[in-house]
Parts: structure tokens; sequence; C-alpha cells
């Protein structure tokens, strides 16, 4: 529900979701509701931006287009609630931790205290009330066991508690950085890994490149032969771009049937040998429809190709990489197309295919 909203403009919202969704005939699942109510309820400026432009160029709201508006837009959102759940949880552990603690900083001043009379008395040389004393410290003594009986078991049960909510961390903060289709990076960690790998070759004076790849008539091989094939495609490019690379680069879905390559420590011939790589091993693999074996053929990809140039935006090295994928479908798509920097000497503008 939009913040702040009462039932009855949630109810409005709601309705006019379902309006456009039936207009745009989009099937109303739970996904494509939650993209269609947010959209309504205008609380998201960027995806109403989206969608409003979609529309206006008159792209078809399928299947593969509403999941990654979803992805995109809505998924976050949960990611960032199950966040701010841990840490609330942490956040009360901690306080029962500091409460446990406390109460071992009152049970250890008392003993203090019930040890320094003892003393004081056995210094002044009162044999009278040896009894007593002795007794005074046995109590004192009893308390205190009990006392640290009670926080061994507090603190392993907090210590259980704590390595609960670290795996349930790890596991939220590597959903939020994955795309759920193919297993690879995100774009929000693309972006992310991204902006750390430019200040680091900025910072340092090394080489970094960046590769934008796209399946070639993607939407016509989906249309033909299925959804579920397609989902298939794009999980074949997502495995054999995790192979290709080296281990320290990243592969990420950028979008729809887009993906994208950070390579650090790279120059851009060795980008070009690496995205030819890529290239080939996807034009090698044949997609096969699992439920009857039928061999479906090939598919191929374009690459853009680019450097960054220490110090740029890294806007600018996508826009050039993009442009460089734009050039390979140009083309005639199933290459490899560069676009250097601007102060950097021209290579050849495209790979001729296999």
């Amino acid at each position: 529900m939009a913040a702040g909203a009462t039932l009855g403009e949630a109810r409005e919202i709601a309705e006019a979701a379902l309006r456009h969704m039936a207009v745009l005939e989009i099937p109303p699942t739970p996904a494509n509701f939650a993209v269609w109510f947010a959209y309504a309820s205008g609380t998201d400026p960027h995806l109403c931006r989206t969608i409003d432009v979609l529309m206006d160029s008159g792209q078809p709201f399928d299947t593969l287009r509403s999941a990654e508006i979803h992805d995109r837009f809505i998924l976050p959102t949960y990611r960032s609630s199950a966040v701010d759940t841990l840490a609330d949880d942490l956040h009360q552990v901690a306080g029962n931790l500091t409460t446990t603690v406390g109460d071992v900083r009152e049970g250890a001043r008392r003993y203090r205290d019930a040890l320094a009379g003892a003393t004081e008395m056995l210094e002044r040389g009162e044999a009278g009330p040896t009894r007593e004393l002795v007794d005074g410290l046995v109590h004192e003594t009893r308390i205190m066991e009990a006392r640290n009986a009670r926080l061994r078991e507090r603190l392993e049960r907090s210590s259980g508690e704590i390595a609960r909510l670290r795996e349930s961390l790890e596991e939220t903060r590597r959903e939020a950085s994955t795309d759920g289709l193919t297993a690879i990076a995100n774009r929000a960690r693309f972006e992310r890994e991204l902006r750390l790998a430019a200040a680091r070759a900025s910072e340092a004076g090394g080489t970094l490149c960046l590769l934008m790849a796209d399946i070639d008539r993607f939407k016509t091989f989906n249309d033909k032969h299925g959804h579920p094939v397609g989902d298939q495609v794009l999980r074949l490019v997502g495995r054999v771009l995790t192979d290709a690379i080296r281990p320290a680069d990243l592969a990420a879905r950028y979008g729809g049937e887009e993906f994208a390559v950070i390579l650090p420590d790279c120059s851009l011939e060795e980008a070009v040998v690496i995205a030819e790589r890529i290239r080939e091993r996807i034009g090698q693999r044949h997609v096969v429809r699992r439920s009857n074996g039928e061999d479906l053929g090939a598919v191929t990809l374009s690459i853009g190709a680019t450097a960054y140039r220490p110090g740029e935006a890294v806007s600018d090295a996508v826009e050039r990489a993009d442009a460089g994928l734009y050039l390979a479908k140009q083309s005639g798509r199933n290459r490899v197309a560069v676009v250097p920097p601007p102060s950097s000497p021209p290579l050849p503008p495209a790979s001729e295919p296999l």
C-alpha cells in the first residue's frame, strides 16, 4: 500500500492499476499487480517514467518486460524491508546483551563490596563475626555463580541468534545482488561494482574495460519458441559469460536480454579477446527444448567494448560500450565492435563473425 494511504485511497489505486492492466492486456499476476499498483500510486517517479516511456514508444508489456520492471523496481523494496527486519533483530539481540552485561556488572559490584567489607573487618582484627563473615561471603559467592551460569546461557543463546541473523543477512545481500533468473549479478550490483572499479582504476592509474552484450533477435526467438525457452537462453548466456571471463571479472544481467561485463586490470586489446571468446562460445552452443529434445539452433551475441578513462564519469564508459553494441548490431550482428575513449588510438570497428 502507498505510504499513508487510507483503505479507500488504496482501493482507488488498485482499481486504477487493474484498469491499466486490462487496457494493456497484462495478466493480473501478483508480480504484475505490484508493478502497476506502484505505477498508479505514483510513489516511484523512476518506475512511472520508465513505464511512460515504454507506453509512448508502443513497447509491449509481455512477461519478460513485466518481470524486468518488477525485478528492477519492486524487488529492491522487498529486500530493503528484509534488511530492515534483520537490522531490528540484531538491535534487539544487542539490547539483550547490553542488559546482561549490566546485570553482571551489578553482581560484580556487590561481590566486590562484600569482599571489601570482609577485608576491612579482618584488618581491624574483629574475630567475633568470623562465622557471619564466612556465611556472607559464601552467600555472595553462590549468587555470583548463579549469575555467571545465567550469563553463559544468555551468551550462548545470543551467539546462536547472531549466527542465524548473520546467515540471513548474507542470504539477503546475495539475493539483493543477484539476478533471479540467470544467477549472475543484477544491474544494481553491476552499477555498484563498476563505480568501485572505476575509483580503484583512477586512484591507482590502472586499466578498466567494459563490455555490453545483447542477444541477437531475442524477441523473435522468444515469440517463436515461447518464454520458457527464452528463459533457458538467458540462463545459458549467464553460464557462458561466467565460464568465459576471468576470476576477477564480473558478469551481470543489465536488463532484459542485455548483459554487461566489468574487466578490471584489462587493456582494450585484452577486452576484445575476452569478448570474442564469449561470442564464439555462445555461437557454439545449441538451444535444446527440454520437453522433447528438439534442437532449436544457436543464438548469437553482439558485443560492444570500451575502456574506462580514469577520472571520467562511469556513465560515459557505459554509453560508449552501448554505442559499440549498437554499432555491432548495425554492422550485421554476431560481432564485437569497439568504441575507444576519445584520447585512445582507434581500433578496428567491428569483428567479422565466424
